[in-house]
């Protein structure tokens, strides 16, 4: 599985070593996953760990062929690599707004082109992909992120519609905002700055100090914890009918909930209303 180094990812390996499956968890930086290997020893599969950048498609190609050699064909896919760029759009370099859809969207698909020869050889396997109820509607400040998650929700979608045939199953994971690392990732990238256009300066200070009472006061933002989503990983993994959406907490639930019943100017309006908005000098 990708994206282990911390949060969700992390969750996962051990919940499933635990569990007495056989994982491979990986990330850009292997140093970073040396002691998930002592807590996976505790299940009867095991935890081993391995390089993997899924924007590399050598990285890629060469962590599936060392899997493969050690382990046979893979028969679970876990793609979780992610992360958000917040900002106004008009503010978002184009490289940033690449990269993001390259470890976001073709990362994963990437990595499932790798591992679905050995796949569609045995007859069976399972993709699980990591996305977001952020891939189904959009909110102020996060368009980068939305898009690739809209893109990531739908590439899932067509995926499992192509390889059902050759015994392979395709789920997507959908939480709200979870426990991790990934609001603090979100803190840097607004404290770094895009191309910094004056007329977002505040807008930037506002969004910075929004994400900064969501990771301060996590219960009353409905932020979830990562092992209810590494439950539903495990879920999709493991059950005989897999489902191919798992939403993922309360806040999940109700945001999307709130986004079928209310009319589209009514959605958009509660978002603006939550979240920070850019506005004019003055205002």
């Amino acid at each position: 599985m990708t994206g282990c180094s911390t949060g969700i990812g992390r969750a996962v390996a051990s919940r499933l070593a635990r569990g007495g499956y056989a994982v491979v968890a990986t990330a850009r930086r292997v140093e970073d996953l040396r002691d998930l290997v002592a807590d996976g020893d505790r299940g009867a599969g095991g935890l081993s760990v391995a390089r993997l950048d899924v924007t590399d498609e050598v990285s890629v190609r060469e962590c599936v062929a060392e899997v493969e050699a050690r382990h046979g064909a893979v028969w679970g896919l876990v793609n979780n690599a992610g992360y958000a760029l917040p900002g106004p759009l008009e503010d978002i370099p184009l490289d940033e707004a690449r990269h993001q859809f390259e470890v976001n969207v073709l990362g994963p698909l990437l990595v499932a082109q790798a591992v679905l020869p050995g796949m569609r050889a045995a007859g069976e396997g399972r993709i699980v992909n990591v996305s977001s109820v952020a891939g189904r509607f959009s909110l102020p400040g996060g368009g980068c992120y939305h898009a690739s998650k809209h893109a990531l929700t739908s590439l899932s979608a067509t995926l499992g519609l192509e390889t059902r045939s050759f015994g392979v199953r395709v789920s997507t994971i959908e939480p709200a905002a979870v426990r991790t690392a990934f609001i603090e990732t979100a803190l840097n990238v607004l404290s770094r700055g895009g191309r910094r256009l004056p007329v977002y300066d505040a807008y930037r200070k506002r969004l910075e100090t929004f994400y900064g009472r969501v990771r301060s006061r996590p219960r009353r933002y409905g932020v979830g914890s990562a092992q209810a989503v590494a439950r539903a990983v495990e879920h999709a993994l493991t059950s005989r009918g897999p489902r191919s959406r798992y939403v993922v907490g309360p806040a999940a639930r109700l945001s999307l909930g709130l986004h079928g019943l209310l009319p589209g100017p009514w959605f958009d309006a509660l978002a603006c209303a939550v979240f920070p908005v850019p506005r004019p000098e003055g205002e």
